[in-house]
């Protein structure tokens, strides 16, 4: 089963200890956590302007790169409203690059975070707060080679 899964992961990158990956589909919030949690992997976790500038690289390097564009990243509230925690990890988020006027849990069912790449409404890498369940996008799995034991 899992080489069946791989063959679908055509973008990837390994900066440092952490590798990331664009798999060749999309979905929502819930089965994008769930499919690079098959891979041993988790949604994206952005903690710094460094961090959110490599990964717009890597995106804009892919074929999933289009002048209007969205990918899910690791971040909700679902937990507790208006309290962004990253899903790997269950940390604050505090790190943000959010759009203007966002988030703003629009009918009361925005709680997962996008970063949009759209000219046409002027959100160029930007975050938004958009409903978990029924939006469809791209999404960003990475993971992080864990050592235990220190090198002596």
């Amino acid at each position: 089963m899992k080489k069946v899964i791989i063959l679908f992961i055509l973008a990837h990158l390994v900066l440092g200890a952490k590798r990331y990956c664009i798999p060749d589909i999309k979905a929502n919030w819930f089965k994008a956590h769930e499919f690079c949690t098959t891979l041993g992997m988790e949604l994206i976790s952005i903690e710094s302007q460094a961090e959110h500038n490599a990964l717009i690289k890597f995106i804009r390097s892919t074929d999933k790169f289009s002048n209007a564009t969205r990918f899910w990243i690791g971040a909700s509230d679902l937990a507790e409203e208006g309290i962004y925690t990253w899903i790997s990890s269950g940390r604050l988020v505090t790190f943000t690059n959010w759009a203007a006027n966002e988030p703003n849990n629009i009918n009361n069912t925005e709680h997962c975070i996008e970063i949009i790449h759209n000219i046409y409404i002027n959100q160029v890498w930007q975050w938004n707060d958009m409903e978990c369940r029924n939006e469809i996008a791209y999404f960003v799995c990475e993971s992080e080679d864990i050592q235990c034991v220190d090198n002596f």
